[in-house]
């Protein structure tokens, strides 16, 4: 990788302090975050040699409020913004990737105010936590004379305070308007579609556009700028409110005519006693003017061209070495690439594709990044990206971490390498972007701080298979979080699983109890059943045994009484017999006889009557 050039990218969260190019006045931007470089020398200083000229070209940076001096091309539209500062306090900003929207505000808007020596500004981009980040603009505002450890503790405080309601907006705007009476207030919401890029959670997003929608910043003094990728208007119209408020108010960054881009040209290196080679403007300009959003490509061209320049002037040759607007950046690219070791490649591709979110709807967009996603160990190959002028790294003070993100969009679009890189792994990439929404739901975060977890966020069913076929397949670029969150989600579901598996089986055991149980009270019914039709039976048995004996008894009275009633009639016959034949008191021999024949005929008289 090369030594670090002319233009540092090392950044500092704070107060930014710079002295205005077009006046003496000093400039303060709270919780501003810009590079630390070189001042630019005056062109006619006489201590300054040609080849120690310091370039007045950002290359992929955006302009400050310490280099309006050289910020050409947006005359006419920094009047526009100025004049609707005047009548408006809510501003937003639309412009195409590339079109210059945070240099027109930091560079034209905030020096032009600032001659009018009654303005306080502040700056903050929503980030993963818009809250937690308007709270850092507003704090030392709000409370005066802190320290940076108290002032990250109030910040902390007051993203809780807005975001739960307890203090309004409105309150904390007419504590600083006391705090600063005779002055307005400037809020810089920066690259506000990080809204929609960085924060998972769609209730936070539509509480924080509620918090600004609903205020009244024309009643206290304040004016909101927000700057915003034009291709995220349709995130912003989603949501009705924030819609109502967008129209008709947005102001919408046009791309620069020919004259406009001469100046963004010539003029800066004008100003250092440089000049082109004849012809050399209008390469340039046919080269760029027929592409909307190409103004970092421009610039970094304009960049390369500076390091190579002979003596004070830019040459045909020099830009044709650095591979012209279009080639410039990937060219750039291509070279500090080709210097790494394979395994260095290795790695500054998944370092890349972890810099990059996949547009849904949207062309790609930068990502941050920190130092512990990335891993320790490739920290040290970030800086010397960082050095080669293709990544920029940040410490963030709140939350104690270091970041990391791509130099500029720019890169993303025209790096050869890096599309290549996306067009592979887009599908991993997008889906890795949902893994990390959801894990920052299931993450209670506060401030940056998680405080707790909410299990019901955790992966199932075919999300967590799909993470576990993922982690199989690359878990090189899965973070220690993501990892974590996967893990976490496998042991939820082996415990759920051993939970139902324990269940299912007290409940097959139930069933074989209760079966049993059933089936035991079945057989008693059926016994008792089976005894009750045996019984029936037997009783139907006995009834009938009864009858038959019964019946067998009258028989055998019958039988009997036909006996006796035979027997009787036989006597009967015989006594008739007796009495037909003959007088029985006569023709009797003996004495004998005649008694034997008497008995017959007494017994035939008692048993039949006379």
């Amino acid at each position: 990788m090369s030594e670090p050039s002319e233009i540092q990218q090392n950044i500092t969260e704070a107060q930014y302090a710079a002295t205005s190019g077009t006046g003496n006045a000093t400039i303060t931007i709270t919780n501003y975050y810009y590079r630390e470089e070189a001042r630019i020398a005056p062109a006619d200083s006489a201590d300054v040699a040609d080849d120690k000229l310091p370039c007045p070209y950002r290359g992929l940076f955006h302009f400050g409020p310490g280099d309006a001096e050289y910020f050409f091309g947006r005359k006419s539209f920094i009047k526009t913004l100025f004049q609707a500062t005047q009548t408006r306090n809510f501003i937003p900003l639309l412009g195409a990737s590339g079109s210059g929207k945070s240099s027109v505000v930091f560079a034209g808007l905030v020096p032009k105010l600032q001659q009018e020596s009654h303005w306080q500004f502040t700056h903050f981009r929503p980030g993963s936590d818009p809250f937690h980040a308007l709270a850092l603009a507003l704090v030392t505002l709000y409370t005066t004379n802190l320290n940076e450890t108290e002032r990250l503790a109030q910040a902390r405080q007051l993203a809780n305070y807005l975001r739960d309601g307890d203090i309004s907006l409105a309150d904390v705007v007419a504590q600083i308007q006391q705090n600063y009476p005779s002055e307005r207030v400037l809020v810089i919401a920066d690259q506000f579609e990080e809204l929609y890029t960085l924060c998972p959670d769609e209730t936070i997003r539509r509480n924080f556009l509620d918090k600004l929608t609903t205020f009244p910043f024309e009643r206290v003094g304040m004016v909101l700028v927000l700057t915003m990728r034009a291709d995220f208007l349709g995130n912003a119209l989603s949501y009705r409110p924030f819609a109502d408020v967008l129209q008709n108010t947005d102001l919408k960054l046009w791309p620069m005519n020919r004259e406009e881009l001469t100046e963004v040209i010539e003029k800066p290196a004008q100003k250092l006693g440089v000049t082109f080679e004849a012809g050399l403007v209008e390469r340039i300009l046919d080269d760029v003017e027929s592409e909307p959003g190409n103004l970092p490509l421009l610039e970094f061209a304009l960049t390369e061209l500076w390091q190579r320049r002979q003596g004070k002037e830019l040459t045909h040759l020099a830009y044709t070495e650095i591979g012209e607007v279009q080639g410039a950046l990937a060219r750039h690219a291509n070279e500090e690439y080709d210097k790494l070791s394979e395994a260095q490649r290795k790695e500054v591709r998944r370092i890349f594709i972890q810099l990059v979110r996949p547009g849904e709807g949207t062309e790609d967009t930068r990502r941050l990044a920190t130092k512990a996603e990335l891993g320790a160990v490739n920290w040290a190959l970030v800086k010397q990206l960082a050095d080669a002028r293709l990544v920029v790294t940040s410490r963030s003070e709140e939350a104690q971490v270091e970041t990391v993100e791509v130099v500029h969009e720019a890169l993303i679009r025209n790096w050869g390498e890096l599309r290549g890189w996306m067009d592979t792994d887009r599908v991993f990439r997008a889906w890795q972007e949902r893994l990390r929404a959801g894990m920052y739901q299931w993450q209670q975060i506060e401030n940056g701080d998680v405080t707790g977890w909410d299990e019901s966020r955790l992966l199932r069913g075919t999300a967590l298979a799909e993470a576990e076929e993922k982690l199989k397949q690359r878990p090189e670029d899965l973070s220690e979080g993501e990892l974590f969150y996967i893990q976490v989600s496998v042991k939820l579901r082996d415990k759920e699983q051993r939970r139902r598996e324990r269940v299912r089986r007290q409940t097959v055991y139930v069933y074989v109890l209760a079966g049993g149980s059933i089936l035991i009270l079945a057989l008693g019914i059926l016994i008792q059943w089976q005894n009750a039709e045996k019984r029936k039976e037997i009783n139907n048995l006995e009834r009938q045994l009864e009858y038959e004996i019964e019946s067998a008894k009258e028989q055998v009275e019958s039988a009997k009484e036909q006996a006796r009633t035979s027997k009787i009639h036989e006597r009967g016959r015989m006594c008739y017999q007796l009495l037909r034949d003959r007088n029985w008191k006569q023709g009797y021999g003996t004495v004998e006889e005649y008694e034997e024949n008497k008995r017959r005929f007494d017994y035939c008289e008692s048993e039949w009557g006379k």
